[in-house]
């Protein structure tokens, strides 16, 4: 299997699905396939399953073998998530949907072993490295990414919010719909040499063919053929920004817009990314949503766009992220409708403030999801609460300071009550110790662990965090800590995957909720957790190894 133009007639010439040659050289950028499937397994047919039969599992391969036959009726749906991470989003779906078939695809070696070692199929891959055209994927109903948030995160270099290089970037992400052949045109005559261009114009010099003035055999309505191949865009897209992971943007719409171009019946795709995206740089958003919803692109029903923090749906600690909704035949489940020019105000008041006008460019905010719909919010749980200590306790998130005379304050920040929600989870968090608030900052002694620190974010505490060493003696703690900074809060994952797909998301995420945190407690919520009197024993002092201990450590390969 390889990219090639499809090819007819004994002189080899490119032609269409119909066996008509195209024009001028032109060669459509298609993916050659000879058609074999699963149906076509004589092992398989004896009744041996895919996973056992090398010639469907080589066929799949890096995907399931299973995927190298059509999918059935009653079957899970199948799903392609790219950037995959250590499987956040993946937990979150979980809750809501337990019987889907997906296949994570991640670079990072640790997260992608800690998705595989929590039952995911992982494909350990540089997602520019794959092709979507695969015929494996053809199936595919289900898709989300998460692309990396560096280049867009406040912390970061900002390389993201270059005004001129999103300008770029939006430019060619324009044209994805006719790069992977979903544009539509009035006459596409010119491709096997008619006279007209592409929207009807006669072309320059043949004002005297036949078919200039009427309707000739080649002169009709249609979609152009896909001219780029997802290698040809992406370098497209990475030759316009400085930092190529900005241009990891473009993933979203070349798998979703490739996996369509060879039949998937692709219905729906999510995003989620640094809410900067819509706050700083709105014109990549604006971008997806136009070819997601354009009827010269995918003409989508249904395509929003909105910042939600998962401490609004159960998470102990903020996470607030950027999060695209885009259906293809109806409303998801818990659309709602609002007034987008309010939103739009609130959304980008800075831009307002400071230049008097909104964007130029930015995607509509008039639509959104709503996945409460009128219920009770999700208990508040701080961080005390989630990790059963005192009220009254603080969390220092580095060393001891120097105190500000003018205020009394600690130099530098990095300590936080723990009576309240907590800050968004950092990858330094792995440090933090705890203390009663007559104990002076810096002087804390109980530690939080890893298994403590994903709980914070939504994951269950015995989830299985890995950590691979590249050296010896390597306990990767920090590592396993930028994950968790870095994951989906699965309680945002249940959310929007609910919108999309499987059941309601309320009860599930609310048993959750309950079991991680401890709140069913006879007779007690997390706001009454007592700030001095009754209080829990402090945790135990951790040694190095009893650190370690709590964590999966998957010895190198």
């Amino acid at each position: 299997m390889e990219d090639t133009c499809m090819r007819s007639g004994a002189d080899g010439a490119a032609a269409d699905g119909q066996g008509r040659p195209y024009a001028n050289g032109f060669q459509p950028a298609v993916f050659e396939w000879d058609g074999w499937t699963c149906a076509d397994c004589a092992v398989c047919g004896t009744g041996a399953a895919c996973e056992d039969c090398a010639q469907c599992t080589a066929f799949a391969a890096p995907y399931p073998p299973h995927w190298a036959r059509d999918w059935q009726e009653g079957e899970p749906e199948r799903g392609v998530e790219i950037f995959g991470g250590p499987g956040g989003m993946s937990a979150g779906r979980g809750l809501v949907d337990g019987g889907g078939d997906w296949v994570l695809i991640e670079w990072n070696r640790d997260a992608a072993a800690t998705a595989r070692a929590a039952g995911h199929w992982v494909v350990e891959a540089d997602v520019r490295t794959l092709d979507p055209r695969h015929p494996a994927l053809r199936c595919t109903r289900r898709f989300h990414g998460s692309p990396p948030c560096q280049t867009l995160s406040g912390a970061g270099k900002r390389a993201g919010w270059n005004a001129a290089e999103i300008s770029e970037l939006q430019s060619v992400m324009w044209q994805a719909s006719e790069a992977f052949g979903f544009l539509e045109v009035d006459d596409l005559c010119s491709l096997y040499g008619g006279p007209h261009h592409y929207f009807g114009d006669v072309i320059n010099g043949m004002e005297d063919h036949p078919d200039a003035d009427g309707w000739g055999e080649f002169c009709g309505s249609g979609h152009l053929p896909p001219c780029m191949t997802p290698a040809d865009f992406r370098k497209w897209a990475a030759s316009v920004v400085s930092d190529d992971r900005t241009a990891l943007m473009a993933e979203m719409l070349v798998w979703p817009m490739c996996l369509v171009q060879i039949g998937a019946p692709l219905v729906s795709i999510t995003m989620e990314q640094s809410a900067n995206l819509l706050r700083q740089s709105p014109a990549l958003a604006e971008a997806i949503q136009s070819e997601i919803t354009s009827v010269e692109g995918f003409g989508w029903s249904w395509c929003s766009w909105q910042v939600a923090d998962a401490a609004d749906y159960g998470a102990a600690t903020h996470r607030e992220r950027a999060w695209m909704v885009a259906t293809r035949y109806e409303e998801p489940r818990y659309a709602d409708h609002v007034d987008g020019d309010e939103a739009a105000r609130a959304m980008w008041a800075h831009v307002l403030k400071r230049t008097g006008r909104l964007p130029d460019w930015a995607p509509e905010l008039d639509r959104r999801i709503e996945p409460y719909q009128g219920r009770p919010v999700l208990p508040t749980v701080t961080v005390a609460a989630a990790l059963d200590l005192p009220a009254d306790w603080w969390a220092d998130t580095r060393g001891k300071r120097g105190v500000n005379p003018a205020t009394g304050k600690p130099l530098g920040g990095g300590s936080f009550p723990l009576n309240e929600v907590g800050q968004c989870v950092t990858a330094p968090w792995y440090g933090i110790k705890f203390r009663p608030a007559d104990v002076p900052q810096g002087e804390g002694t109980a530690k939080i662990t890893l298994p403590d620190l994903g709980a914070l974010v939504g994951f269950r505490r015995d989830y299985p965090w890995t950590y691979i060493p590249t050296r010896a003696g390597a306990r990767g703690v920090r590592n396993i800590a930028q994950m968790i900074a870095d994951a989906v809060s699965p309680f945002m994952g249940a959310a929007v995957s609910s919108a999309v797909q499987g059941e309601d998301w309320y009860r599930p995420v609310a048993a959750y909720q309950a079991a991680l945190y401890r709140l069913d407690t006879p007779g007690q919520k997390p706001s009454d957790r007592p700030a001095d009197g009754g209080r829990p024993a402090p945790p135990a002092l951790r040694t190095a190894r009893r650190e370690v201990e709590q964590l999966e450590l998957f010895p190198a390969a």
